[in-house]
């Protein structure tokens, strides 16, 4: 049987978006040669199924409004992705304009009991949130 980078792909994109770097990683580990995986990576970008800024911009959407991801957090998995920084900042500055960052750490704390501030303030680092936005909410909360 041959084996058909095109089709790997496509097999690869029908789970999640991927970025541009993750298709070719894929790629690479499953032996194609260069010039293969370019002529699909073209194909892919020129019926949009490949779109660096599209997939950044939900990565960041999801992160933050659904699994309560901050900032921080969320560049560094771009940038494990094989995204680069100016389209990382470009596409969270965006974000970042439609939500309240408060509240996504608000939604983040949920209905936690504040007895363990420290705790709370570790949990909240970890996900990616700055310590000048966990101090502000924690502030309104006690």
């Amino acid at each position: 049987m041959l084996k058909d980078p095109l089709n790997d792909a496509l097999r690869f994109l029908k789970f999640r978006l991927r970025s541009r770097h993750e298709l070719e990683e894929h790629l690479l580990s499953k032996g194609y040669q260069w010039n293969e995986i370019h002529s699909v990576l073209i194909k892919l970008e020129e019926k949009r199924l490949i779109d660096d800024h599209r997939f950044t911009s939900v990565y960041i959407s999801d992160g933050l409004n659904v699994h309560y991801k901050g900032p921080f957090r969320l560049k560094v998995e771009l940038l494990k992705l094989g995204i680069s920084e100016e389209k990382i900042e470009e596409a969270m500055n965006e974000e970042l304009l439609e939500c309240d960052l408060k509240d996504i750490i608000r939604r983040a704390i949920g209905n936690t009991q504040i007895e363990d501030v420290e705790k709370i303030k570790r949990k909240l680092f970890r996900k990616g949130f700055s310590i000048d936005s966990i101090n502000e909410v924690l502030k309104e909360k006690l």
